[in-house]
């Protein structure tokens, strides 16, 4: 170990180590734990930022992974380390396993300095003797992943809870494939493009001006992928609202609604406004778009974003749409009701892969209160209106069963094919029940349920 190794609290592994405390310890989220973090340090190399967010990310994602991968080189269970000493570990183990532009003896010597700095007296010989025996395992073995056929299936970096609620849902080979596609490396970044300001093409060529390799979405109109380039939100676009950062399979749940000029629109659960954004380019300036949100903070966000992105018609309003009473509006009944739910989330989990870790959410809970918001929505839809209810998560029981109960109540709402209003990428992302499934599709993008009923 080279003792001359020193973490400055600019390091980019002093940050990984703060960001993921506050995830573990105070149940933070990775996203906005890591945004604080880094906008306190506006001098750091944007090489060491990104080393920053591959690490935490990386750490969170294959937890699993590494915790299975560091067992065979502990004298003691995993269990029974200091949170500070296991933090340290699965840090060091994902530089050793996962990053080839890591030297192995370079994440080794990091991390025995982080434990020395960040850990109990004496913990420092621990992680280097766990350490170095890991690497001394990947040698001999010649593979990435020391584990190899010991790694029996994909859902090494699932808790129990959710390998079995996909497993009883999906059947195992369809639960596989949830598994690798929420488990891979970064999503990618999509962005949509503002109508309200130019086409996808314009904005390709505007990115292209700044340094960002981006292109268009082949059966996705208006959709953008980045493939590389630097931070989006210091881009001339960004600034004059040319664009926001949206998941495709996010961006097909709009177009599954149908908005056209001259509408009324409500968006329940509109917070932070991306969705109400694509309603206000799909109205083109005329109709009106009420935004409803019981968080004042991130309606105030939503209205921020409104403002960047030139959509005047849309108007926030602060309530409770999973109230009987929480939600008090006037005026004739809205031709289109948008519920995107609050849900489990479990369709994001690369994006936000600290909510595996955690205990299993209430689904009854959830369940219920997603009804309550669909009751509450189905008094404000104008006769042959449209009612659309998305989630991005993937259980049956906040999805179809929630869907099918309302309808078994409401008997004045049917369902609709959702492929006939879906853009050509997700046309063949649809369920027997004709609703949009986001993973029964050739997307590697999120994992979204949306179903489309019309009021008869």
């Amino acid at each position: 170990m080279d003792d001359n190794v020193k973490l400055g609290p600019e390091d980019p592994r002093s940050v990984v180590f703060d960001v993921l405390r506050s995830v573990e310890e105070r149940g933070a989220y990775a996203d906005r734990a890591l945004d604080t973090a880094l906008g306190r340090l506006p001098s750091m190399d944007p090489r060491d930022r990104a080393l920053a967010t591959e690490l935490v990310y990386g750490v969170l994602r294959r937890r699993g992974t590494l915790d299975l991968c560091l067992k065979p080189h502990l004298r003691r269970p995993l269990d029974r380390l200091d949170p500070e000493v296991l933090r340290t570990l699965r840090l060091g183990a994902y530089q050793i396993l996962f990053l080839d532009r890591v030297p192995d003896h370079a994440a080794v010597n990091e991390s025995v300095a982080l434990a020395k700095r960040r850990c109990r007296p004496g913990t420092g010989a621990l992680v280097n003797g766990c350490l170095r025996s890991l690497c001394r395992e990947k040698t001999a073995s010649g593979a990435r992943e020391p584990l190899g056929g010991r790694l029996s299936m994909a859902s090494a970096d699932f808790p129990h809870w959710l390998v079995s609620l996909w497993e009883s849902q999906f059947g195992r080979e369809r639960a596989l494939d949830l598994f690798r596609c929420s488990s891979g490396g970064a999503p990618e970044t999509f962005l949509r493009v503002n109508t309200l300001k130019g086409s996808a093409e314009e904005l390709t060529a505007l990115l292209g001006e700044e340094g960002f390799a981006a292109e268009l979405v082949q059966g996705l109109p208006g959709a953008v992928l980045v493939r590389e380039g630097g931070d989006l939100r210091r881009s001339r676009g960004f600034s004059q609202g040319w664009f926001v950062q949206q998941d495709a399979a996010s961006q097909a749940v709009v177009p599954l609604l149908g908005p056209r000029p001259g509408e009324r629109v409500l968006d329940l659960c509109a917070a932070p406004g991306i969705k109400t954004t694509q309603i206000a380019e799909r109205v083109q300036g005329r109709g009106l778009i009420v935004a409803v949100d019981v968080n004042p903070d991130r309606l105030r966000d939503l209205a921020g974003l409104c403002a960047r992105m030139g959509a005047s018609v849309a108007h926030p309003l602060c309530a409770d749409p999973g109230r009987t009473d929480g939600l008090h509006l006037t005026g004739p009944p809205f031709d289109r009701v948008l519920v995107d739910a609050p849900c489990s989330g479990l369709g994001i989990l690369r994006r936000n892969p600290e909510r595996k870790w955690r205990p299993a959410p209430d689904f009854r809970a959830l369940a219920a209160l997603q009804r309550r918001m669909m009751d509450r929505a189905a008094g404000l839809v104008r006769q042959g209106g449209v009612l659309v209810y998305s989630t991005c998560t993937v259980n049956r029981k906040e999805n179809e069963g929630v869907v099918e109960s309302f309808l078994a109540e409401h008997p004045d709402f049917v369902p609709e094919e959702a492929a006939r209003f879906l853009p050509p990428l997700f046309r063949a992302s649809v369920s027997p029940e004709g609703f949009f499934c986001s993973w029964l599709g050739p997307s590697s993008s999120d994992l979204f349920f949306a179903a489309r009923l019309r009021r008869t």
